[in-house]
């Protein structure tokens, strides 16, 4: 993406995903940063996705309280640590984790994020309730899910909206985890269950290959367990003692390896040297792509087992090939279907990420926007606005609500989109946010050519959906989108995942005659 200017307007791409950066004259290699941070994002979904596995202990007393420190690295480097503590009041088994992982990045101070997971359960290991938390400079999400009956309903703060979910069968948490597996013998098991994923709101449906496990390095593990929660995932490795506690975990996030390993308080809150390098996140380009090019229409090679939809835009047209996929981006090259009045409506809604409807961003709208301006003018003065609001230190701790960075001021590209998509909808224009791919010529840690993640915004102007972009400024061809949203973190997520099986062969300029 690129570096921000005094005036505001920016030139070459140089962002990272989940958390974009926009910077001042002279700090675009703080761009590539906001991709760790959507990794890390990753990282925190993955272990959320872990910690059924992490099982309780049954007291026989009527009350007890018992902790597990672990230490999480990913790849080659310490991330930060894990928290387990487990308390049983009554007949209420509590177990409360929590993840505090330290992002380090190059010219800003270290940012530390942490997630706290609760689970609620009988001491028969009957579901209750859940509970999560994100706290961070920039993101600060409560949100909690209660068994009612066969639903699960789930609240959020700062939304008076509750959503209801199906409770599928069985679903276990910790301790019914740890019994159900006692129960199955000493032999080789298959089993499965389900579990709920905070992130993506939804339950995955969970299969474990359990097997004896000797090792004469490791006396203490006694059962090995394979786990898995979709068709196309790979893999989480678990090893446990006799009566399945999990001692270490083994799982791959954004094509690293993610270790949790049990140590006491020590060993996992020592002090480290957080890893500051990303050149593994970024896309290279096969060669430097002219700022002639970028202000006309180029043609995309995209090769890879990668598994998105990708979308098809006003601005950019995509076919999928033996190989990957085929892409055109430009002002005016796309092939999007014009949206019936059901689409447009479902892009003006509010939502927790979007709350369009808070009186905030509704006065905003009406202090900043004539009542004569057209749809585009209204729009430029939107994207304006926010470049302006937003500070120029880059923040990447958090995946912060649209009111959040608003209250702020703190973050990156999604920030930014989040934010300019809620103005868009109190304005009532339909609007989405695009998270994608963006071109940089600009050295960025010492690499040149480079595509790195970016989020950005489309607004149904009257005749087409149009980009705007308070972080980085004008729409290029250097625009590459991976999907659209409504600025659901579940959705930067997914997508993230796939962008490292994602490479680009080629990017040709199309002349027009």
């Amino acid at each position: 993406m690129a570096a921000r200017q005094s005036t505001h307007r920016h030139a070459n791409m140089s962002r990272s995903y989940c958390r974009h950066t926009f910077f001042r004259p002279g700090t675009l290699g703080l761009a590539s940063q906001k991709y760790l941070f959507i990794a890390l994002a990753f990282v925190v979904a993955t272990l959320s996705a872990c910690t059924n596995n992490h099982v309780a202990t049954t007291a026989k007393n009527p009350s007890f309280s018992s902790e597990k420190w672990q230490t999480v690295s990913l790849g080659d480097h310490k991330m930060g640590y894990r928290h387990i503590a487990r308390e049983q009041e009554a007949k209420l088994l509590k177990t409360t984790e929590i993840l505090a992982l330290t992002l380090s990045q190059p010219g800003v101070p270290n940012r530390e994020i942490a997630t706290t997971l609760s689970y609620h359960e009988s001491l028969a290991g009957k579901p209750i309730a859940l509970f999560k938390t994100v706290s961070s400079d920039t993101a600060n999400h409560k949100m909690s899910a209660t068994v009612k009956g066969k639903a699960l309903i789930l609240k959020r703060d700062n939304s008076a909206s509750i959503e209801r979910y199906p409770i599928p069968q069985p679903f276990l948490l910790a301790e019914g985890l740890r019994i159900a597996l006692l129960k199955l013998g000493d032999t080789k098991q298959e089993f499965e269950y389900y579990s709920w994923n905070f992130s993506t709101r939804q339950f995955d449906k969970t299969r474990l290959r359990i097997s004896p496990y000797n090792s004469s390095e490791h006396a203490d593990y006694a059962w090995h367990i394979q786990k898995t929660t979709g068709p196309d995932s790979k893999p989480t490795d678990i090893f446990t003692d006799a009566q399945f506690h999990v001692l270490e975990e083994r799982s791959q996030s954004s094509g690293e390896q993610l270790i949790i390993t049990t140590c006491d308080k020590a060993c996992a809150t020592a002090s480290f040297v957080p890893n500051t390098h990303v050149y593994r996140q970024l896309i290279q380009s096969p060669y430097k792509i002219s700022d002639t090019a970028l202000h006309g229409k180029i043609r995309y090679q995209l090769s890879g087992d990668f598994q998105l939809d990708l979308p098809n835009t006003y601005e950019q047209s995509s076919n999928r090939t033996p190989d990957g996929a085929e892409i055109v981006v430009c002002d005016d090259c796309g092939t999007e279907t014009p949206p019936d009045k059901s689409t447009l409506q479902d892009a003006l809604a509010a939502n927790y990420w979007l709350p369009a409807q808070n009186p905030i961003f509704k006065n905003i709208v009406n202090d900043i926007l004539p009542d004569t301006s057209s749809t585009s003018g209204q729009m430029r003065r939107l994207t304006r606005y926010v470049t302006r609001h937003m500070s120029e230190e880059p923040n990447y701790s958090g995946y912060a609500t649209a009111l959040e960075a608003y209250n702020s001021r703190q973050g990156d590209c999604t920030e930014h989109a989040l934010l300019l998509a809620t103005l868009a909808r109190a304005a009532h224009i339909p609007a989405r946010v695009v998270f994608g791919l963006a071109y940089t010529n600009e050295r960025f840690l010492g690499r040149k050519y480079v595509f790195v993640p970016h989020a950005w915004v489309q607004a149904w102007t009257g005749g087409r959906w149009e980009s705007y972009d308070s972080g980085l400024g004008e729409f290029s061809a250097g625009y590459i989108a991976l999907g659209l949203s409504n600025g659901d973190q579940a959705d930067i997520l997914r997508i993230n995942e796939q962008l490292q099986k994602i490479s680009i062969t080629s990017a040709i300029q199309i002349r027009r005659r």
